[in-house]
């Protein structure tokens, strides 16, 4: 645990919900709207100076968050208790923004290399006709999946340190692939919601969709279980295909006991998937 008197009075950790549909994407870009200039733009008008913001992580066009983390500091942090501030800042955010929990962190704390897991969901709505409602926050398939293969395929991810080029979008030739997944999962939210969830150390760019593109050909039956588990040998992005944005969201992204201790959240907070969990179906 940290003691409260090593924490800075001008360095805040925020927690953020966003629906990513009208954003191309979380990093501040030129002329197009995005999630960390509007936040920072919300920033600056409550603490009347320009802000500078670091992201936990990067997420795509039309891709949302539960729970991104994003610091910045500013000396007049100090002028508020961290309840007003809070209400303040989440008064003035837009309605497709939502302020969820404030912390004060160490002067030397970095949102995205202190992290040690984030968690993905990617929700796919399966065996009906389109969907108004889910078009902003799931895949939509007319067809209906098989779900207990595509359950008996999630098991068949190595939760082990491997690379993982095979599904990850192409990248620069120095860049390291290893990757170790910690978890994968499915739960089911109705007869034809389902949710899969990933927890990693470090996600490669697009690796869960490539994942999920990939699980979503053995349920469709385009290649079978044990072609999938022979797309872990193939060349970079072979393993596709890349699935829509507007499914994934990232919901969690957790940090060493102590280091962040939220104001709302009461402490540390562990991040539990929603829904009936389905591996039973894959016995």
């Amino acid at each position: 645990m940290k003691f409260p008197e090593l924490l800075s009075p001008t360095h805040l950790a925020l927690k953020v919900e966003y629906d990513g549909s009208a954003f191309f994407g979380s990093q501040r870009q030129s002329d197009v709207r995005t999630v960390q200039s509007e936040l920072e733009r919300v920033l600056a008008d409550c603490l009347n100076e320009k802000i500078s913001t670091k992201f936990s992580g990067r997420t795509d066009s039309g891709v949302h968050a539960l729970g991104q983390v994003v610091s910045f500091c500013s000396d007049n942090i100090s002028k508020y208790d961290l309840r007003s501030l809070f209400g303040m800042i989440d008064s003035h955010l837009p309605d497709d923004i939502n302020l969820v929990d404030i912390a004060n962190v160490l002067d030397d704390f970095d949102p995205r290399r202190d992290a040690v897991s984030r968690t993905y969901r990617y929700k796919i709505v399966h065996g009906r006709g389109r969907s108004v409602l889910a078009r902003r926050t799931a895949y939509v398939l007319r067809t209906r999946l098989d779900v207990p293969s595509l359950v008996n395929s999630l098991k068949l991810l190595p939760l082990e340190e491997i690379d993982w080029a095979p599904f990850a979008a192409k990248m620069p030739d120095y860049y390291p692939t290893r990757r170790r997944l910690l978890s994968a999962s499915a739960t089911s939210i109705s007869d034809n919601e389902l949710n899969l969830y990933f927890t990693s150390s470090g996600f490669l760019y697009h690796q869960v969709r490539i994942m999920v593109g990939a699980l979503l050909r053995v349920a469709m039956n385009k290649i079978s279980i044990s072609e999938f588990e022979e797309l872990q040998c193939g060349e970079i992005g072979s393993a596709g295909p890349v699935v829509p944005a507007e499914g994934l969201t990232l919901c969690n992204v957790s940090y060493p006991s102590g280091l962040v201790n939220w104001v709302r959240g009461g402490g540390e907070e562990q991040f539990v998937p929603s829904g009936r969990p389905l591996l039973e179906l894959a016995v």
